[in-house]
């Protein structure tokens, strides 16, 4: 065989590095070089020292690693009419011309297809004359100097004989089949649909060994075959993922490889298993599993692919300390892995941020406002963005891998996401941290801030741009709870309201009843044992320190607010006395006097037990009212909009299943608020729907349960 053996141009490197992963047991693959075998081994896991120098060929940008052998190895970059080569580990570098080669796995043997059928083999160690085989069928590889062929009479095996061609069909197999892999010696087949796997022994053109898939729909991957062993990875439905399977065909016996062991298409040696696993969290390194003992070792930072060479060694694709190429991989007597670099691909550029972009200024002015943040880095990244609210402390992660394509960019929206709470107004510290998902090596950092701006909406006590349920528990604290937040969480999920202070238990009645002071931010009412009433007005997330409104308010035994009951635009203020009046408090807008004078509406309101004031929730002139009574009975009261009510409606039966009923936020953005009702047993929310006779659409489940801790709900 004539071929000519371009030297390129060579690079004076380390060649040769070494890293012991505390292996003690033994079970060895051989060293093949003087240079891997003399390295010495590295004292700490995933180091790299250097142990020779020599010379190595360059590895192009993208190439791919077909297969191994004892002398080098073939491989493919490029789209070019002559996109395949051969690398010796001498160095030199062989063009091959033609557009299609295959190589056999663990020998010299490569094959060039031509489109007529014909096939030459060539010896690319020894250069000895090629060898010129035609035959029908198509090529689905080589194994030693053995072509593997399929047509529709199945799978055939075609070797050159002095100058006879000999073509022997595969026996053994359950049915027809597909050629999946190769090894030494050895092929793979899947049969059928794929519940079938079977290993295929050339030197007697048979299935020597078949197993089959825990599920036939997904079928197997990673498959890998030896002369000794038959590796495959099965998904398996019972365990909602899969394992790794290792038959030995010497006992018969199968087995499950230890969790964490898995990754893509492996590579078997006689008594070594190499894994390329695709954690993004260890950076996909390599993983040599012992057939013998069961150690694990891990060898390369990162691996893309590996193909078994020759005498038990492995040749990889990947990187180590940053150092990119093609590494032939063994484990010496001393049980110590040895990495030796045999092609040059460069070294790894470190992580560093190529675009930054966030913004320091969030106005969110309406409901649809958002905002871009975005990242770029020159590799791919697994990437955290913290947003810190500085009043608070109250932390927003957001979480993203970059994929193939090394750029973050998420987006901060108004109302933050569906189901997400939305974040609060004011001063922000920002903290941006990446990690590479490819390679091993260190991250990034960058910190910043930023404001968040939002418009004052009612009831928004946290400021966040949703309204809250204020919530009174046990122990005396006060709480806002997001609207957003209560309506999509799901049972089982834990809430994080936002605390408004402690101390609250001083007040046997409260209520909620707007801004009584023009101050943009809605204030809290509260009567305490002695009879009088405190008002708290808001400011931001934060409910200020209370100042007395007056006496005399001992008489009252229920009160609510927030309705626009005068039609003033101000919530106004409702008590009923122990003898069952109704009574109506207008809000003046003045801070220091935030109510006028009572005016009665009305008795006979001790048959209710339990008010609460809606708004308009049925298209009338004014704020509306709803009470239960003792029997369970949901009353509607029509505001006129001049603090009296029309006659009562009834809305239906059964709500003393609930202990707290409260009016806020506006699922359906119709303007009306909707109903919460809150119990021991269950809750619902329920949408206003404008209409005075079915004034309540159908209601959704809330997964939140009224215990001791919730005391008071407004």
């Amino acid at each position: 065989m004539s071929r000519a053996r371009v030297r390129t141009n060579r690079f004076r490197l380390t060649a040769a590095v070494t890293v012991a992963l505390a292996a003690t047991a033994a079970g060895t693959l051989a060293t093949p070089t003087a240079s891997a075998a003399s390295a010495t081994p590295a004292t700490a896991a995933a180091s790299a020292a250097p142990a020779a120098v020599r010379d190595v060929a360059p590895f192009p940008a993208g190439g791919t690693l077909l297969s191994a052998g004892p002398t080098g190895f073939l491989a493919k970059a490029g789209t070019t009419a002559t996109p395949y080569f051969w690398t010796g580990y001498d160095g030199t570098v062989t063009p091959l011309p033609g557009s299609r080669y295959y190589g056999a796995a663990g020998t010299d043997t490569i094959v060039r297809a031509e489109e007529n059928g014909t096939y030459t083999l060539y010896d690319m160690g020894t250069g000895a004359e090629p060898v010129v085989i035609t035959t029908p069928g198509t090529l689905a590889g080589v194994v030693g100097s053995t072509l593997v062929t399929t047509d529709g009479d199945g799978i055939h095996l075609v070797h050159r004989a002095g100058d006879e061609i000999v073509c022997r069909a595969v026996t053994g197999l359950p049915g027809p089949s597909r050629v999946e892999t190769f090894g030494e010696g050895t092929f793979t087949a899947v049969t059928g649909g794929g519940a079938l796997l079977s290993l295929v022994d050339v030197a007697t053109a048979s299935a020597v060994a078949t197993v089959e898939s825990d599920n036939s729909v997904l079928g197997f991957e990673a498959v890998a075959g030896s002369p000794t062993h038959l590796t495959w990875y099965d998904y398996t439905p019972a365990d909602d993922g899969g394992h790794f399977h290792v038959l030995d065909r010497t006992t018969g016996t199968s087995r499950i490889l230890p969790e964490g062991v898995g990754g893509r298409p492996p590579a078997l040696s006689k008594d070594w298993l190499a894994l390329l696993n695709t954690s993004r969290a260890s950076g996909r390194p390599l993983l040599l599993h012992s057939l013998k003992d069961g150690r694990n070792l891990r060898v390369l930072d990162r691996a893309d692919e590996v193909k078994v060479a020759a005498d038990g060694t492995f040749l990889v694709r990947g990187n180590l300390a940053r150092q990119d190429g093609i590494y032939r991989v063994s484990v010496g007597d001393d049980g110590a892995p040895r990495a030796e670099l045999v092609a040059d691909g460069g070294r790894l550029a470190d992580l560093t941020v190529t675009r930054q972009a966030v913004p320091s200024v969030l106005d969110f002015d309406e409901e649809d406002d958002w905002a871009t943040v975005v990242f770029g880095f020159n590799h791919s990244v697994s990437i955290t963005f913290t947003l810190t609210h500085t009043a608070t402390g109250r932390q927003r992660t957001f979480g993203y891998s970059t994929g193939s394509q090394p750029e973050y960019r998420f987006t901060l929206n108004s109302d933050g996401g569906w189901w997400d709470p939305a974040d609060y107004s004011g001063a922000y510290t920002w903290t941006m941290t990446a990690k590479e998902t490819e390679n091993v090596g260190p991250g990034v950092e960058r910190t910043g801030s930023l404001v968040l701006k939002r418009p004052f909406l009612p009831r928004d006590y946290d400021a966040n741009g949703s309204p809250d349920v204020l919530v009174r528990d046990s122990a005396g604290g006060l709480a806002a709870y997001d609207t957003k937040e209560l309506r999509h969480m799901l049972a089982g999920d834990e809430l994080a309201p936002t605390t408004l202070g402690t101390g609250w238990n001083t007040y046997t009645l409260m209520a909620a009843p707007g801004d009584l002071g023009g101050s943009a931010a809605d204030d809290v009412v509260g009567r305490d044992r002695d009879g009088v009433l405190w008002l708290h007005r808001g400011e931001g997330q934060t409910l200020l320190p209370r100042t007395k409104v007056g006496g005399g308010w001992q008489v009252y035994n229920k009160i609510t607010a927030g309705s626009d009951l005068n039609g003033d635009g101000r919530g106004d203020l409702l008590a009923t006395d122990t003898s069952g009046v109704l009574w109506f408090y207008a809000a003046t807008g003045d801070a220091d006097a935030p109510f006028k004078p009572r005016k009665k509406v009305g008795g006979g309101w001790g048959v209710y037990n339990l008010l609460t004031a809606p708004g308009n929730i049925a298209g009338a002139t004014g704020g509306d009212l709803l009470a239960r009574d003792t029997s369970g009975t949901l009353w509607m009261y029509l505001g006129k909009g001049d603090g009296t009510f029309t006659a009562r409606r009834r809305v239906g039966g059964g709500w003393q299943q609930f202990s707290h009923l409260t009016a806020f936020g506006d699922k359906n953005g119709d303007g009306r608020r909707d109903l919460h009702a809150i119990g021991p047993s269950g809750s619902r929310s329920y949408h206003a729907t404008g209409s005075v006779d079915r004034p309540f659409g159908t209601p959704e489940t809330l997964h939140l349960r009224s215990d001791t801790t919730f005391k008071t709900v407004f």
